[in-house]
């Protein structure tokens, strides 16, 4: 069966209004800007809820068949930040790595040719390109915005992940990578210049996906000067922690709630808060709830 035919089970249109909509799929973005935390801005492509609802689809029925490799944390049910973490709380030194522009760098052309090789019709390809990459000037991109772009990254991503985890494993490196974020560390002096000479030469040789390294966002450092990985503290004990600062805003806004200050949504996102800090550094919850009692807590967590 095609994927059109499919689709039409399945999704509330005609398949006059599913032809118009694979037509100008690329076109049906609503773009506006975001601040960065580095004062410039972000471009943030958001689909019309008719494209919504197809990317979706495609990401339940279709994606989720692709393999998405180990070393990819990001986007994936049950696996987190602390996951991304796990492999490098005992090694001794580490170096990070940034992509530059990374959903828009991922173009339609990369999507034919990870599935060039693949039983699935052509036509249906042309389809998926449409539906899940958005028009720019260079042609097709992920948007940044999509529901369904994370879960292709990380798809497009499986040939790179897979060269450079390989190369990790026979040289003692631990490597990870959160979207953009790439993280690799071991516990052997200078082989680090090594990793970082080869990952530059992957990209460089690589047409599909054609990646760029935000130079500005290389870092190495070592047990002594403390390490942060996608925004979490490693201890020079090897423990994770969502760092001070973190903790002083969640003392804060906890007491704000029992005095009744937080608002429908101020309160919600307090108790994403606090899920993430059950899951990454459960101890300083069982603090927080010596300092504001169970009740409190309670209320925010639903248990404990």
């Amino acid at each position: 069966m095609s994927l059109k035919s499919k689709i039409l089970i399945d999704c509330p249109f005609t398949e006059r209004e599913l032809n118009l909509l694979i037509i100008s799929a690329p076109r049906r973005y609503k773009e506006y800007w975001i601040p960065k935390r580095n004062g410039q801005q972000r471009l943030i492509a958001q689909p019309t809820p008719e494209i919504k609802l197809l990317q979706r689809w495609l990401i339940q029925h279709y994606l989720s068949d692709f393999p998405v490799h180990a070393a990819a944390t990001a986007y994936r049910q049950g696996v987190g930040l602390k996951r991304n973490v796990l492999p490098h709380l005992r090694n001794r030194y580490m170096l990070k790595l940034d992509f530059k522009d990374f959903f828009p760098s991922l173009k339609s052309g990369d999507l034919f040719d990870f599935l060039k090789d693949a039983p699935i019709d052509q036509v249906d390809i042309n389809i998926l390109a449409q539906l899940l990459f958005k028009k720019a000037d260079g042609g097709l991109e992920l948007a940044v915005g999509a529901p369904s772009s994370p879960h292709l990254s990380n798809i497009l991503m499986y040939k790179f992940d897979d060269r450079i985890n390989r190369f990790c494993a026979e040289n003692d490196i631990a490597y990870t990578r959160y979207a953009d974020d790439l993280t690799f560390s071991t516990s052997k002096p200078h082989i680090l210049r090594d990793c970082l000479q080869f990952v530059t030469r992957v990209l460089v040789e690589t047409n599909s996906p054609k990646l760029r390294l935000n130079a500005a966002k290389t870092v190495e450092t070592s047990k002594k000067r403390g390490r942060r990985v996608t925004g979490l503290g490693i201890s020079t004990e090897g423990k994770i922690s969502i760092g001070r600062d973190k903790k002083r805003e969640l003392r804060v806004l906890v007491h704000r709630f029992t005095k009744g200050e937080l608002d429908v949504e101020e309160t919600q996102k307090l108790k994403g808060y606090i899920s993430f800090l059950r899951s990454v550094e459960p101890e300083h919850l069982d603090r927080l709830t010596k300092s504001f009692g169970a009740d409190v807590l309670l209320a925010l967590t639903g248990s404990h």
